[in-house]
């Protein structure tokens, strides 16, 4: 485990993101179970709460399935696209913002997603994570990846629209987002080797925009007096957002189907 961290800078994801790429890690032989079961926890105060999906077994049964692909989700109210059923899935991924869709020759399996609970320590809080699977209906088909193939240049032109504005948007997503910026739905962790440069400064950049942009968004109008800039400064933030989250799930399922097929 410590070599498969060693010298890689850490990112933060959505944990359902960590768990597919290492996931695939050991899919295509370059970890073992139980190591990949551990990284994807990622670095910091959490762990297993020991309840839910095992991930070890989880892992190794996603081998048995024929063609097996994981789909990364990060639904919002609204904007489901990419959920397949049971209805139980919908609302526990949109609590979480995140789901995990397991396909086998194409028809959905099952979906997973994180419940994350904090938990009290004697030298601060933890979070104990705990994945829970909904069975897919029988003969669900699950449409191919909506990506453009382009997020690299449609991320870079909406952070260009957004510089160049009139605008003040608090956004560098060229340095690490602070902690406090980070939900708990998310965990920081060292990317996999062999993850190629280009992959990773993706996942980096687009990352970092959602996490910024969130948290513009949460703040609300900022510092903007007038109603009318206000309205400008949010549908950009939105904007960039949206581009960022599509980024972010074409850079993870870029790299998952690299590694696995």
């Amino acid at each position: 485990m410590s070599e498969a961290a060693a010298g890689r800078d850490l990112v933060a994801l959505p944990r359902a993101a960590v768990l597919m790429l290492w996931a695939s890690t050991y899919l295509r032989g370059d970890l073992g179970p139980d190591d990949a079961a551990e990284m994807s926890f990622g670095v910091g105060r959490s762990g297993p709460s020991g309840e839910g999906e095992d991930l070890f077994s989880w892992m190794t049964a996603l081998r048995r399935l024929p063609l097996a692909q994981l789909r990364l989700v990060l639904p919002r109210p609204g904007r489901i696209a990419g959920m397949v059923g049971p209805p139980a899935a919908l609302p526990a991924a949109l609590e979480a913002e995140q789901a995990i869709v397991v396909t086998a020759a194409g028809i959905a399996d099952h979906t997973l997603i994180p419940v994350i609970t904090p938990v009290e320590h004697p030298s601060g809080g933890v979070n104990a994570v705990s994945w829970i699977r909904l069975d897919a209906p029988l003969g669900t088909h699950v449409p191919p990846a909506a990506s453009s193939g382009h997020a690299r240049e449609e991320l870079l032109r909406a952070l260009r629209r957004a510089a160049d504005g009139s605008i003040d948007l608090d956004l560098v997503p060229d340095e690490p987002v602070e902690p406090a910026r980070i939900p708990s739905t998310w965990i920081s962790t060292a990317l996999p080797r062999h993850v190629e440069a280009s992959s990773a400064h993706l996942l980096v950049l687009a990352a970092r925009t959602v996490l910024l942009t969130r948290s513009e968004i949460d703040e609300g109008h900022g510092h903007t007096i007038h109603l009318a800039e206000a309205l400008t400064r949010r549908g950009l933030l939105d904007e960039l957002h949206d581009v960022a989250r599509g980024a972010l799930v074409e850079a993870v399922e870029r790299i998952v189907s690299a590694e696995t097929g």
